[in-house]
């Protein structure tokens, strides 16, 4: 039978609500900078649209029909049924996941990643692309994203970190176990 952890509404629903709201708006808010339409990506898959903001940042419009990096954009729409449709298996495996773990940080990447992942899912299912206008290409950074990659990548980089210190805490518990009489 399927138990619901106690908290799961605030991992599993608030934190991926927060950043497919925050996500939404901001790619609104780029487009409108841009004085494009929403379905730019629709109408025109190679925008060049860049806007100077600073010696480091700019904002940048690139629809990305493929996975990270723009990989398999060749694959236009069979990539898009198929990214949307794994977006969304991701995310429910990710919320059983979710609903099993007891540690915070945890919970928070996990939350992270599964918002990441809907935000994108979003617009790749709407638009055929998602939306991509942050960037840091002065700095020698080549890479265009938006807030749902840097939920999904800050995610991954807390998973990695609580795996590390969970991994330490099982060794230091192992350690005193074993010196314990």
């Amino acid at each position: 039978m399927f138990k619901m952890r106690k908290n799961l509404w605030v991992w599993g629903g608030l934190v991926p609500a927060f950043i497919v709201i925050f996500d939404q708006l901001s790619k609104a808010w780029a487009l409108k900078k841009f004085g494009v339409p929403h379905n730019i990506c629709a109408l025109n898959p190679y925008p060049n649209l860049k806007i100077e903001l600073s010696p480091v940042f700019d904002l940048a419009l690139v629809c990305n029909r493929g996975v990270s990096f723009g990989m398999f954009s060749e694959h236009a729409e069979i990539g898009r049924v198929v990214l949307t449709v794994f977006a969304v298996v991701m995310s429910v495996f990710l919320l059983v996941w979710l609903n099993r773990e007891k540690g915070k940080l945890t919970s928070l990447a996990l939350g992270l990643i599964i918002g990441g992942a809907i935000g994108n899912a979003i617009d790749r299912a709407l638009y055929g692309a998602v939306t991509d206008f942050l960037s840091f290409a002065d700095i020698h950074f080549i890479w265009v994203f938006n807030i749902a990659d840097s939920a999904i990548t800050c995610g991954v980089i807390g998973l990695i970190i609580a795996m590390f210190l969970q991994d330490r805490a099982e060794k230091r518990a192992k350690k005193n176990t074993a010196n314990s009489p």
